[in-house]
């Protein structure tokens, strides 16, 4: 899992991950994450990082980016 959490445009914290997933038969299936159940442990490891993130929406191309400015 990869991402970052950032505050949106009403000032709340907002995950945004994406994962890779292994499933039973070896194969995997990888993409945005939405919601996840854990059913036994998680082990995450994050770090801060210097510059405070804020994302804001790009209406000209309907995509919320980090704003690091």
């Amino acid at each position: 899992m990869t991402g970052d959490i950032a505050e949106n445009e009403e000032n709340k914290p907002e995950m945004h991950a994406h994962v890779i997933l292994g499933r039973h038969d070896g194969t995997t299936r990888g993409g945005p994450l939405m919601e996840a159940i854990v059913r036994s442990t998680l082990e995450l490891t994050m770090t801060e990082t210097p510059a405070h993130l804020k994302r804001r929406m790009r209406k000209d191309i309907h995509v919320a980016l980090i704003d690091i400015s």
